[in-house]
């Protein structure tokens, strides 16, 4: 009898494609979500809002991380935009000080995550943070120059801006220097995911972990008596570390 999630899941599928291991696995680790959390960094896209569905995390919250994550971004852009006026004219006065506000607020959000994620950079990929740091750098920056140029000319409103411009300039060079990015830093944070997904495995209760790797291993036999997946991808299946099968035999396709 199928009684595990990821067994339930092998025995509704008629066909088996590469990125069904992902949803396996997806399936499998639901009542371990730190494991789940790990399988995250190697999982597509698709995978990986499907994981985050079974984490059991309020819809509300998601939705306030959603809103916090947006106001990092975007608040940079509103606070150079509020300065345009005056740069192309169409406004007597620069809103150094406006602009300070909606660029302090970026500051706020994007300097919180470099502390929570700085604490622990080396798994952070160094694209995604220098992107980050990008917005805020060349917003700032542009704005810095702006400012800077309005109050000479006493064409500026609120100088005290300029403090909280400048200080949005230094949290976007800091995501350069937290995270700078290695020769090696595809094949590192691979590694260290990997150990990551080891450990997490390993710090399960011993009864979760001996039901959560039955359920895989019905899963597997599942799909090779269905004939879904040949007999010597079963044997690997089989051999293969617990929450690295879609790692193995899935696709990145999203």
């Amino acid at each position: 009898m199928t009684t595990g999630p990821a067994a339930r899941f092998a025995a509704t599928r008629r066909t088996w494609e590469p990125i069904d291991w992902w949803r396996l696995e997806a399936r499998a680790w639901q009542e371990a979500p730190t494991v789940r959390r790990v399988i995250a960094f190697f999982a597509p896209t698709s995978v990986f809002r499907e994981l985050a569905s079974h984490s059991g995390r309020n819809p509300a919250i998601t939705i306030l991380l959603l809103i916090w994550n947006l106001v990092g971004l975007g608040a940079p852009v509103v606070g150079a935009a509020l300065l345009l006026g005056w740069v192309f004219g169409r406004a007597d006065v620069a809103a150094v000080g406006p602009a300070g506000v909606a660029f302090a607020a970026g500051a706020v959000v994007a300097g919180a995550g470099l502390i929570t994620s700085g604490r622990d950079a080396g798994r952070v990929d160094a694209g995604s943070a220098h992107a980050i740091g990008w917005v805020h750098a060349l917003a700032a920056g542009a704005a810095l120059i702006v400012s800077v140029l309005a109050t000479i000319q006493d064409r500026a409103e609120g100088m005290w801006g300029i403090a909280l411009i400048a200080a949005d300039l230094i949290v976007g060079v800091l995501y350069f220097v937290v995270f700078r990015r290695k020769p090696t830093d595809g094949s590192a944070r691979w590694k260290a995911t990997v150990d990551r997904l080891a450990a997490a495995v390993a710090a399960l209760d011993e009864h979760t972990r001996a039901r959560i790797l039955a359920d895989i291993g019905d899963a597997i036999d599942e799909l090779e008596t269905g004939g879904r997946i040949p007999e010597s991808v079963a044997a690997d299946a089989r051999q293969t570390p617990p929450g690295m099968l879609g790692a193995r035999f899935g696709s990145r396709e999203s």
